[in-house]
């Protein structure tokens, strides 16, 4: 599947394993870690409270300086979160214990020395315009079928990458979203293969 983002083959520069002790890089700054995970809401939520998640979340993303965003299909999540490696592991640790979902499940970690998902401190991506869901996406509209291909690293990160473009347009023309910029918005010509 194809994407919205600049990170290259996911199987060249992703790590899977733990990640180790973060010492800094050769330019003397330590590497962003990037963690990207899958889990299913008990129960369904309304878009109101997945709104509520957002805003708590992007006040407290923004102090610990951790970007994300956020995808939800008939009760699957999608999240991908971005920052200093021990705050992600430590913000990661308080996620997974929140009681409105289950299943919880980490794809993918890797490090960059920036962030790919650099454009908000926190926001959601609405999956409902149906222009999302063409091409390569079709059989995914499907909520079962997104359940269980969500599980898929490529899939996930194809879809975050998409839904992450197309809210960045969205940005542009919706005063209340770019109240949640952190950084500057996705380039629309960074297509990559993942």
């Amino acid at each position: 599947m194809s994407s919205g983002c600049d990170i290259g083959s996911t199987k060249e520069r992703v790590n899977t394993r733990p990640i180790s002790p973060h010492f800094p890089n050769k330019s003397g700054r330590r590497p962003m870690l990037s963690l990207l995970y899958r889990s299913d809401a008990l129960p369904l939520l309304p878009f109101s409270a997945l709104a509520d998640i957002c805003v708590r979340s992007y006040t407290n993303n923004r102090r610990l300086d951790v970007t994300g965003f956020l995808v939800e299909h008939e009760g699957t999540f999608l999240q991908v979160l971005e920052g200093e490696p021990d705050t992600v592991t430590r913000l990661f640790e308080c996620i997974s214990h929140d009681e409105r979902h289950r299943n919880i499940a980490v794809l993918r970690q890797w490090e960059r020395p920036g962030r790919v998902f650099g454009f908000w401190a926190m926001n959601f991506g609405p999956l409902d315009d149906p222009s999302f869901w063409q091409g390569e996406f079709a059989e995914l509209r499907d909520g079962a079928a997104f359940r269980h291909k969500s599980g898929d690293a490529e899939t996930a990160l194809a879809v975050l990458c998409r839904a992450y473009v197309f809210a960045g347009t969205v940005a542009g023309t919706d005063p209340v979203i770019r109240g949640f910029v952190m950084g500057y918005p996705p380039g629309p010509t960074q297509a990559v293969t993942v």
